[in-house]
């Protein structure tokens, strides 16, 4: 049996039709949007308290002859930041990295959290004291509930192979280097044994680029001190910024709680650097999400 509202949405009732298609937004026209769809132009109301660049694709919801206009895909409203230009600053959000501008005379540093604007375009409107709490999603039907977390890292180094000595707070892979971030207690605290795998990320931050590819590895310690026990290594030379690792599950299971590793190495290979969490705080960062 269909109900009333399937009978309107389907148009069924042939007296109010309905459709959900994109356009792309003109400029404003009398106080209403202006948009073309194929080769029609033609106004709508604006649904969303945002006025669009033009040229940006929407989605204009028609209901029956009343047009509304709304955005295509979400629009977060605070982000952290990961890097800053002189001219743009790159955010991190739960809708993804976006780069934008800032105000003319406000200093950024990474690790700021950030109020973002959309009207006319995505910009960072200032900074805030702290990241408000949000509420925990409802669960799924299936009684999962799909989470994610980002862990800095605490500390970062490299030691000579032979005997522990972290002369430098930059991770090195080099042929008498073992490089290492470490986080503390934080991911296993926070990722519970039970946990199954959705994603992992790495946040690649470079120095240096030479030889060999870096031998990634986990490692064993949750803080700076002696020589860890390494994993198994893996070769890989990513590029900058968040990067998902070879034996991104490997990872999860062995670093959530339970699992026998904890923090992210490197077992030598050529001659690489990685920035110290001076140079960028983001270096290392790990990024989860799972299911719990």
């Amino acid at each position: 049996m269909i109900d009333e509202a399937e009978v309107i949405l389907q148009g069924m009732d042939r007296r109010t039709p309905v459709a959900l298609r994109q356009a792309t937004f003109v400029g404003v026209t009398g106080g209403s949007a202006s948009v073309d769809m194929g080769t029609s132009r033609f106004v709508c109301d604006f649904g969303a308290g945002y006025i669009p660049v033009p040229g940006e694709t929407v989605q204009i919801l028609s209901i029956g002859q009343r047009h509304t206009m709304f955005p295509v895909g979400p629009r977060p409203g605070i982000g952290t930041v990961m890097t800053v230009s002189a001219t743009l600053v790159t955010v991190q959000t739960v809708a993804g990295d976006l780069a934008m501008p800032y105000p003319f005379g406000m200093t950024l540093s990474s690790g700021d959290v950030v109020a973002i604007g959309w009207s006319e375009g995505a910009r960072c409107i200032g900074k805030m004291t702290a990241a408000p709490v949000a509420p925990p999603p409802p669960p799924d039907p299936g009684g999962n509930v799909l989470r994610s977390a980002t862990f800095l890292a605490i500390d970062a180094g490299s030691t000579d192979r032979g005997a522990p000595r972290w002369w430098t707070g930059q991770p090195r892979a080099g042929n008498s280097t073992y490089g290492a971030w470490f986080y503390g207690s934080q991911i296993k605290d926070t990722i519970p044994a039970s946990a199954t795998f959705v994603s992992v990320e790495f946040y690649v931050s470079w120095q240096k680029r030479s030889g060999s590819a870096p031998r990634f590895a986990l490692h064993t310690a949750g803080t700076k001190g002696g020589i860890p026990s390494f994993a198994s290594y893996v070769e890989w030379a990513p590029p900058g910024g968040w990067q998902v690792p070879p034996g991104a599950e490997s990872w999860f299971n062995a670093l959530k709680a339970g699992g026998a590793y904890a923090g992210v190495g490197l077992n030598q290979g050529g001659d690489n650097i990685f920035s110290s969490l001076a140079q960028d705080s983001w270096s290392g960062a790990v990024r989860f999400s799972w299911r719990s």
